[in-house]
């Protein structure tokens, strides 16, 4: 009898914890379901920027990867769709509209495109190797390049709606922006628990931005907008103040006392930096978003850097060396425009460890360093 009685409270024991374990498991399952439903599944990278600091040339770097799904100035609908609008006012829905796109949601453009019939009647479509492939356009394969002559002749006419089923095949989602003009805007989107956002923060020197301006047509728009910031019409001097106290504020709140949810995803670079070793920042970019680089690629951007892919236009518009083009400003820039834009944006220039010149000599003077070292701004 009392032999019976341990065994039957062993096997009591035994079907207790089965049934807490199970219990447990059940429980924690209900509890968690939501949080594992909604775990992303996919890497977003949003490549932050200000207009002519050479983001183009940096979007490319990841629109060649055949795991990304890349979007070239997206927002731009939105700015000029609401271009009546204050430049704050225009920060929120610039926001929601990339959280769709993050989330594969293309649908969101539709109240700031009059068509969307096709994907050629969305900015910079032809510089995207995802809406130049299938399923988006099923006319051509796709390809570790883009081939964007062939794109433009066969890809005109590819459906608006298949961007979104494009979207969902890629692992890492990334957009190239230059219109947001703080940080704290985007902070829905890097506290969404559905998205696994990352920024790269592109500066450049005021000086150089201000001369790619001068030969660059078509920024009216965006200028009288920038300019509405401060109540005035359209005014350079406004614009360039304008766009170095952003670029200023977005790099204090990602380093100055950041948030905890920012750890680990923002990252800044100067494109002076950028253009110097672009295979070393490559490589930490892709190891930052887990993508993989093949030798393949590595080529492509040594040669496109080295100015060894001659003439090839329909590969990247702006191949060549590109050192040699950072540097182009002072030979274009007049001493008069320098001294100006250096006072204007004195606080960018300090806070990223450009050198001011003080004379036409000193401008022209090619051997003279004026990017200050790393860590030593």
């Amino acid at each position: 009898m009392p032999r019976r009685s341990t065994i039957s409270k062993h096997c009591f024991l035994i079907l207790t914890l089965a049934c807490t374990s199970w219990y447990v498991g059940w429980k924690l399952s209900n509890l968690s379901g939501q949080q594992f439903m909604r775990r992303p599944l996919r890497t977003q990278l949003l490549i932050l920027s200000s207009w002519r600091s050479g983001s183009s040339f940096m979007g490319q770097l990841f629109n060649q990867s055949p795991k990304v799904f890349y979007l070239l100035e997206p927002t731009r609908h939105v700015w000029t769709r609401l271009s009546r609008k204050s430049p704050q006012f225009i920060q929120a829905p610039m926001r929601d509209l990339l959280r769709a796109i993050f989330s594969c949601n293309m649908s969101a453009f539709e109240p700031y495109m009059q068509k969307h019939k096709f994907v050629s009647n969305l900015f910079g479509w032809k510089e995207s190797r995802a809406l130049c492939s299938p399923p988006v356009c099923g006319a051509l394969q796709r390809s570790d390049f883009i081939d964007r002559p062939k794109c433009l002749q066969i890809c005109r006419q590819s459906p608006f709606e298949k961007m979104e089923e494009a979207c969902r095949t890629y692992s890492h989602i990334v957009v190239k922006v230059v219109r947001f003009l703080d940080l704290a805007t985007l902070y829905p989107l890097l506290t969404d628990p559905t998205l696994n956002l990352k920024i790269i923060h592109l500066v450049r020197d005021p000086r150089a931005v201000l001369s790619s301006r001068e030969y660059f047509p078509g920024l009216n728009t965006d200028d009288t907008i920038i300019s509405r910031a401060q109540n005035s019409s359209r005014n350079i001097s406004v614009v360039m103040q304008e766009i170095c106290q952003a670029q200023v504020q977005i790099y204090r709140a990602a380093s100055q006392k950041p948030p905890p949810f920012l750890k680990d995803r923002y990252l800044m670079v100067r494109h002076e930096d950028l253009v110097k070793d672009p295979l070393a920042y490559l490589r930490e970019w892709y190891e930052y978003v887990g993508l993989s680089i093949s030798p393949k690629l590595e080529d492509w951007v040594y040669n496109i850097t080295h100015g060894s892919i001659l003439n090839d236009r329909g590969l990247m518009r702006f191949s060549g060396d590109s050192l040699k083009i950072a540097q182009k400003w002072r030979e274009k820039l007049s001493f008069q425009k320098v001294k100006e834009v250096q006072q204007l944006c004195k606080q960018e220039m300090d806070t990223f460890g450009y050198q001011r010149v003080w004379s036409e000599e000193h401008l022209k003077n090619m051997s003279l360093e004026l990017v200050l070292p790393q860590g030593m701004y």
